[in-house]
């Protein structure tokens, strides 16, 4: 039986088949990973690598365990990170989970509304895209997460505080109408926008093209509506943007035109764990419940 330090040493060496950069990514001694190396090795029975000169070789053994050692050093990653987030967070914050693109939207007005009825409360805001934002919210340095279409689950409570639509956005020199086709769009260079739970929208807008075999001229990718608008605001390609976001955007650069296919709606919801023991953060849950 192996330890959890052993493993992870087997883990180091195996990732980088050098005792030495092993020993000072761990920050001991090259002896010393070369002595548990040693002892792994007997208690195992088999040999995980083969010594050439300075050079290691993994074994057909080595590949198959080092599968099983990441998960076991991820697993001991999370648990020291949630140990230490323990040991850190602050309960006299109020520790908010969101988008890059609402953080920098309707978030700060909530906050500012919050603020100026309870001026001692204190905010913690953590930056994650929508699909992170979801597995990540369930950490303890999250105490309310607020994100496009979210799912209920039973942990938790979960309030729609938004709902709107997206529009598309583009730079002045393409001179598109107010009021547009997607159809009559196809050859501009598109902004793609990926890793979004649901891409923002309640029906989503990469089955909407697919579905009606609109053959979109995918030229970038970016995993944030606000990082799309700054490009378009370059003057390059056109994206569907969340009338959140568009807000923010320069009416001399871009063009906001109407999407006449279809409405891409979406809703932003508040999410509350139902055991957070701080009343801050269930009063500024209940304040958010208040104002829909």
């Amino acid at each position: 039986m192996l330890s959890s330090k052993q493993i992870e040493i087997f883990y180091e060496v195996y990732k980088h088949l050098s005792m030495t950069a092993a020993a000072n990514k761990m920050e001991i001694s090259q002896p010393s990973v070369s002595k548990t190396l040693g002892v792994i090795e007997k208690n195992l029975g088999f040999k995980l690598f083969i010594r050439k000169g300075k050079k290691l070789i993994a074994t057909n053994e080595a590949d198959q365990l080092f599968e099983h050692a990441s998960i076991v050093t991820n697993q001991l990653k999370n648990f020291n990170y949630i140990a230490n987030t323990y040991k850190s967070r602050s309960l006299d914050f109020i520790n908010i989970g969101t988008t890059p693109s609402l953080a920098e939207t309707i978030v700060p007005k909530m906050i500012k509304q919050y603020s100026s009825i309870q001026p001692d409360a204190r905010f913690n805001l953590i930056n994650l895209n929508s699909i992170d934002l979801i597995e990540e919210r369930y950490k303890p340095d999250i105490d309310i997460t607020i994100c496009f279409n979210a799912e209920t689950v039973s942990n938790s409570k979960n309030i729609i505080i938004k709902k709107g639509k997206h529009f598309l956005v583009s730079p002045k020199k393409y001179d598109l109408r107010k009021e547009v086709y997607l159809k009559d769009i196809v050859d501009l260079p598109y902004i793609e926008i990926t890793n979004l739970l649901s891409l923002y929208s309640d029906s989503s807008i990469m089955n909407y093209f697919i579905d009606n075999q609109l053959d979109m001229n995918f030229y970038l990718k970016s995993d944030s509506y606000s990082a799309a608008l700054s490009i378009i605001q370059e003057g390059i390609g056109i994206s569907i943007l969340d009338d959140n976001t568009i807000t923010r955007a320069d009416d001399y650069l871009v063009n906001i035109s109407n999407i006449l296919d279809t409405e891409f709606k979406y809703s932003v919801s508040a999410i509350i764990k139902k055991d957070i023991g701080s009343n801050q953060c269930n009063n500024f849950f209940n304040y958010l419940s208040e104002q829909i």
